[in-house]
């Protein structure tokens, strides 16, 4: 990766368009944005717009059981992790003289469906930070592995049309509205039109009279898969297939660096 790219600076300063999540009141000075997910526990926040994506890609992601956002804080001086706000202040009072970084929180915690663990260090693409930063995110790392959590940097893309970055919010979205719009009779009748080989978005609607806006949910159930890394849902994506498998829905390892 790159370290000459400027400084990514605060959290939460990054402009996009406002598509609908909630924007609690600040807390601790940083902006929240608040966004759901089953395997996050529910409604959490986060501190920006790169964060929700990943919490997005998590959410859809079928080997992770559990994530949490800003799980715990590394103590660079003492080498541990501190898993309570007590033992943040404590760590704190104690290091208040040692001049330098002392501190370092990953965004995330995963926890895998085959019940390993990772850290998640998120950057928006053109902000990823200077030498002084990744200094820092070193002496983490080796912590962090020493507990466990082996870190992982994933990059936001800048570019707003990339695939995955728009994939990602009309896939969340429609994980809510499966079980509304999905029925057995249904699923049967698109496998069975799609059995013999992929197609077009655009010809599987018009064959068989369906909406566009129900390629989302075939797709986060399994009923249909693409590649989903490399074209975003629209008329011209190939579709085939899935057989109640979702390895489609894997693209945290597309985002990563």
């Amino acid at each position: 990766m790159s370290r000459t790219a400027p400084t990514y600076g605060r959290r939460g300063r990054q402009n996009a368009a406002n598509t609908g999540i909630r924007h609690p009141a600040p807390t601790y000075g940083k902006a929240k944005i608040g966004t759901w997910s089953e395997k996050g526990n529910g409604y959490l926040n986060v501190e920006s717009e790169p964060e929700r994506f990943v919490a997005h890609l998590l959410t859809l992601d079928p080997r992770v059981s559990a994530f949490q956002p800003q799980p715990f804080t590394v103590d660079l001086i003492d080498k541990r992790l501190l898993l309570t706000r007590e033992a943040q202040r404590a760590a704190a009072q104690k290091h208040r003289d040692v001049p330098g970084p002392k501190f370092y929180t990953p965004d995330f915690r995963i926890d895998w469906q085959d019940r390993l663990h990772h850290a998640i260090e998120v950057k928006a693409e053109g902000y990823e930070g200077d030498d002084v930063y990744w200094d820092k995110v070193e002496r983490a790392r080796l912590i962090l592995a020493a507990n466990g959590y082996p870190l992982r940097t994933v990059v936001y893309p800048a570019n707003s049309a990339h695939p995955i970055r728009m994939n990602a919010r009309v896939l969340k979205q429609a994980t809510h509205r499966v079980s509304e719009y999905l029925s057995e009779a249904l699923v049967e009748q698109v496998t069975s039109r799609c059995e013999y080989g992929p197609l077009t978005v655009s010809s599987l609607c018009q064959e068989m009279a369906l909406s566009p806006g129900m390629i989302p949910l075939f797709l986060v159930s399994g009923v249909l898969s693409a590649d989903l890394a490399h074209c975003a849902v629209c008329g011209k994506l190939e579709v085939s297939a899935a057989y109640g498998d979702l390895s489609h829905l894997c693209l945290l390892e597309e985002m990563e660096r």
